[in-house]
């Protein structure tokens, strides 16, 4: 199955309705969910800048812009898992 990135148009969409104070969680079909803590969801920013006039990167674009999301692994595991 081809994997296809997020777009903000696509996320502002899936939280059209949601309450401000919803907590927001981490899933995955592929484990990265699966660290030996629990995975918190730091941050969420727009990334947006150019370069100076001349330059560029190797692909040749003189800027970025992407939605980054920060996620860390607690490391905090019992080796038990919770009961729902």
């Amino acid at each position: 199955m081809k994997k296809k990135a997020l777009t903000v148009g696509e996320l502002r969409k899936a939280l059209e309705g949601a309450p401000d104070n919803l907590e927001v969680r981490l899933s995955s079909d592929t484990g990265v969910d699966q660290g030996m803590g629990e995975i918190i969801i730091e941050s969420a920013r727009r990334v947006k800048y150019g370069l100076p006039e001349g330059k560029h990167f190797e692909d040749g674009s003189t800027g970025v812009d992407y939605f980054d999301i920060y996620a860390n692994d607690t490391g905090e595991w019992d080796g038990e898992e919770d009961e729902e």
